[in-house]
C-alpha cells in the first residue's frame, strides 16, 4: 500500500513474526452495525482470554467515536481515550447540553454561568457574580434577574446591553422549547443563534473545526433521539435524563482493563495486539479535505502507521451508510482497502453488498463517492427548504427519521406541524432546522 506513494524511499518490510492471520475486512450496513460489530468483537476476545487493555480502536477524527462509546456504556465495557477526552466530557459539547439544560430548567445558576459568556459576548465574571446575588438577595431564579439587567446593581451599561441581547435569543428559544419541537432541531437552532457554530468558525483551525464536529455530532445524538422516541416522549427533560445517564456510565472505573481509543494520529509510536479502525470510506479515510487539496499521500502515511500498530490481529471496517447532519449519506470503501494484496485480506461484504448504496443514490439520496465531508456547514443540510413562513398547509415532507407526511399547519416563528404516514404522529417541527425536504 505504502508503495503508491510517489515520495518515498523504496524499501522492503519484513516481519520476525512470520506469516500471521489475515487482514479482516468488514463491510457494515451503518455506523450502529458498525460500533456493534467492533463492540461483539471485544466481546468475543475477552471471552477467549484477551486483555482488554490490549485491544485498541482508531478512528480518523474524534467525532467519529461518539457511536462506539455509546455501545461500548451499553454493554458495560471500561474504555479509555488517549490524546483526547470522552466525548461527553468534551468542552463544547458540556457548553451544548448547558444550553438545553438551562432551557428546560431555567433556575440552573449552573448552567447559566456557563452559557452566559461562551461565545464571548461581554459579560465579564463580575457580571455574572452580581447577577448572581441579585438572584439571591431578590429570591428568584437566575433567569429572572438576568432578564431584566437594568435593575441589577452594579451591572455596567454594556453588560446590560450584552446581557439583554443574550436573554432576548434564549426567551425565544425557551419557547420553542415550550412547543416540544424535535430535540435535535432545538439544539441546532441554540447552536446557530446562540452564535456558537459562528464563533468556531470564524477560529478557522483545526481544533475548531473539530469542536464544530463534536457538536454536529451531537445534534445527531439528538436527532437519533427524535427518531426512536414515541411522539409524548420526545422532550427535552427525557433527552437530557438520557444524556446523564451515558455521561455518568462511561466515567465509571473498570477493574477488567480498558479498551483504548484514539484517532490514528494520536497512535504513532504505540502497538497493539489487536487493532481496529473504522471509517474506512473514501472521504472520511482518506479524509474529503486531503483529496480537496491533494494531500492523499499524507493520509496514506496515516493509514500505514495504523496498520503497522497491530501486533496479531488487524480489522478494518467500513459503512455502506452514515448519518451526517441529520441525512443518510451513502459512501464507498476506502482506496486503501483496494491498495492492499487481496490475498492478505479476509473480506466479508455485507449481503446487501454497496449495491444498495448505488441504488439509493439513484433514487435521489446524498451520495459520497468521496464521502461526504464532515466539516461541511450544517445548515446546508438542514431546513434546506427554509423556514416556516415558506410552507404551507397541504404540502407533501419527507424528514430523515420519521420519513414522509404533509403540514397540517404553520405557526410563528418558523413552526410548522406535520402529520407523518408511518404512525399517524403530529410532529411540531422547526423548519430552518428539521432535516426536512419538499416532495415534489
Amino acid at each position: 500500500m505504502i508503495a503508491h506513494n510517489r515520495n518515498q524511499m523504496p524499501k522492503t518490510l519484513f516481519t520476525e513474526l512470520g506469516v500471521g492471520d489475515p487482514i479482516v475486512v468488514r463491510e457494515l450496513g451503518d455506523e450502529h452495525a458498525e460500533a456493534r460489530y467492533v463492540v461483539g468483537e471485544i466481546e468475543r476476545l475477552v471471552d477467549e482470554g484477551q486483555s482488554r487493555s490490549e485491544i485498541a480502536v482508531f478512528y480518523r477524527m474524534n467525532a467519529q467515536s461518539r457511536v462506539l462509546e455509546d455501545t461500548l456504556v451499553r454493554q458495560e465495557i471500561g474504555y479509555q481515550i488517549i490524546g483526547g477526552t470522552k466525548f461527553y466530557e468534551r468542552a463544547e459539547v458540556k457548553d451544548a447540553i448547558a444550553y438545553l439544560t438551562l432551557l428546560a430548567n431555567p433556575q440552573d445558576a449552573v448552567s447559566f454561568q456557563r452559557v452566559a459568556n461562551t461565545p464571548r459576548r461581554g459579560i465579564g465574571q463580575t457580571s455574572l457574580a452580581r447577577v448572581l446575588s441579585h438572584a439571591n438577595t431578590m429570591g428568584i431564579s437566575i433567569w429572572d434577574a438576568a432578564a431584566k439587567p437594568a435593575e441589577v446593581p452594579g451591572l455596567g451599561t454594556a453588560a446590560v446591553k450584552a446581557l439583554g441581547r443574550f436573554m432576548e435569543t434564549m426567551e425565544a428559544l425557551r419557547a420553542r422549547a415550550a412547543e416540544e419541537v424535535p430535540v435535535g432541531d432545538l439544539l441546532d437552532a441554540v447552536l446557530h443563534e446562540c452564535g456558537y457554530f459562528d464563533w468556531l468558525e470564524a477560529e478557522r483551525t483545526i481544533e475548531a473545526q473539530g469542536r464544530l464536529d463534536n457538536l454536529r455530532e451531537l445534534v445527531e445524538v439528538a436527532r437519533e433521539f427524535d427518531a426512536a422516541a414515541a411522539p409524548d416522549e420526545d422532550r427535552l427533560d427525557i433527552f437530557l435524563q438520557e444524556v446523564a445517564l451515558v455521561a455518568d456510565a462511561d466515567s465509571r472505573e473498570d477493574d477488567a482493563g480498558l479498551v483504548t481509543l484514539m484517532t490514528l494520529h494520536n497512535a504513532k509510536g504505540l502497538e497493539y495486539p489487536v487493532v481496529f479502525i473504522l471509517g474506512c470510506e473514501e472521504g472520511l479515510f482518506p479524509h474529503s479535505r486531503s483529496i480537496d487539496e491533494g494531500s492523499i499521500e499524507e493520509e496514506r502515511r496515516l493509514c500505514y502507521v495504523g496498520i503497522t500498530r497491530a501486533m496479531r490481529n488487524l480489522t478494518l471496517t467500513c459503512a455502506r451508510q452514515r448519518n451526517v447532519f441529520g441525512a443518510a449519506t451513502y459512501g464507498l470503501p476506502s482506496r486503501f482497502i483496494a491498495e492492499l494484496p487481496p490475498e492478505l485480506l479476509d473480506r466479508e461484504e455485507s449481503r446487501t453488498g454497496w449495491a444498495a448504496a448505488r441504488a439509493a443514490t439513484a433514487q435521489g439520496a446524498s451520495a459520497r463517492p468521496r464521502a461526504t465531508s464532515w466539516s461541511a456547514g450544517a445548515a446546508d443540510t438542514a431546513g434546506s427548504a427554509g423556514g416556516g413562513s415558506s410552507w404551507r398547509v397541504g404540502e407533501d415532507v419527507a424528514h430523515a427519521a420519521f420519513g414522509d407526511g404533509v403540514v397540517i399547519a404553520v405557526e410563528p416563528g418558523g413552526v410548522i406541524v406535520v402529520r407523518f404516514a408511518s404512525d399517524r404522529s403530529e410532529r411540531k417541527l422547526m423548519a430552518e432546522y428539521a432535516p426536512i425536504e419538499r416532495r415534489g
